[in-house]
């Protein structure tokens, strides 16, 4: 849209306040990613929300026979047995229950304000798995007497893809246009006859300052669910795979100015029984988002 520059005041006001409201027409602020090859979601609070060899979406409790807290941040799980590969990948939020002393249990960490699901896993063998605690353990844990398992799950919970862009909204009258696709193919197993819901999601996470001088940046809040696909299975059991192919077109969505971030995420629901999905294969995947003003 032009306005010409007359010796009309309302022309020349209306084309300042359109110059001043942000970018305008197709190109500007675009943000996109595309891949094709391979790739394993991994269910992480954090990045990577993907890795290139194949990662473990469930573990089955498996026996503990010590704990220790290497330092502040740090605590290391020793397995009852050696396990055939390592079970658990980088950045892996686990569940430990049924330690004595229950300080090292998942629950009671979280508590405490130093929850192990947020950075997770740095560090895992056949023998034993390494985790990082979100903060400082200002009381120390003590020693291991008996007991304990450790595990993972994703179900239940929003689990990012590296489909993953930001974008910033500068007028209230802008919009922003989202495509994506998502090639997976997911892995399943079942010992009862189990219901699930699994959706394929365009999230929206808004940007907040986390006001820390020595570290400045982003904490991004939500999801706000942008469009949606749901897949629903009943009466699944034992094991199997399921090929999704999702794509999602002239998606429009009208936030207020602010800094956000659209992700593709994947969200596991159980509806009854007790499936658990075990991979979710990644091919071929894409999002771009776009802010156009009128």
């Amino acid at each position: 849209m032009a306005y010409p520059v007359t010796s009309n005041t309302t022309d020349i006001v209306e084309g300042l306040n359109y110059a001043l409201s942000g970018p305008g027409g197709l190109g500007q602020n675009f943000a996109g990613f595309s891949a094709y090859e391979p790739a394993y979601l991994t269910g992480n609070f954090r990045i990577p929300f993907s890795q290139t060899t194949a990662a473990n979406l469930y573990v089955a409790p498996i026996a503990l026979n010590n704990a220790q807290q290497i330092d502040s941040r740090t605590i290391k799980y020793t397995f009852a047995s050696v396990q055939p590969s390592p079970p658990f990948s980088a950045g892996n939020g686990l569940t430990v229950t049924g330690i004595t002393p229950s300080a090292y249990n998942s629950l009671d960490l979280k508590n405490a304000g130093t929850s192990i699901n947020q950075i997770g896993v740095i560090e895992c063998t056949t023998a034993y798995v390494v985790v990082r605690t979100v903060a400082e353990i200002t009381t120390p844990l003590g020693t291991y007497t008996s007991g304990g398992s450790i595990s993972y799950s994703v179900m239940d919970a929003y689990n990012s893809t590296d489909c993953d862009v930001r974008v910033t909204v500068l007028g209230g009258q802008e919009r922003v246009f989202i495509a994506a696709q998502a090639n997976q193919t997911i892995s399943y197993t079942a010992t009862s006859a189990s219901d699930i819901n699994i959706y394929v999601e365009i999230s929206r996470y808004t940007a907040f300052k986390n006001y820390d001088p020595t570290n400045p940046d982003f904490v991004f809040e939500g999801p706000d669910t942008v469009s949606s696909r749901v897949y629903a299975y009943t009466g699944v059991t034992g094991t199997g795979t399921y090929p999704l192919e999702t794509i999602f077109t002239s998606v429009i969505d009208a936030p207020d100015p602010g800094f956000y971030r659209y992700i593709l995420e994947v969200y596991f629901e159980v509806i009854s029984g007790d499936i658990q999905v075990t991979q979710d294969a990644l091919s071929l995947r894409s999002i771009t988002a776009q802010v156009v003003k009128p």
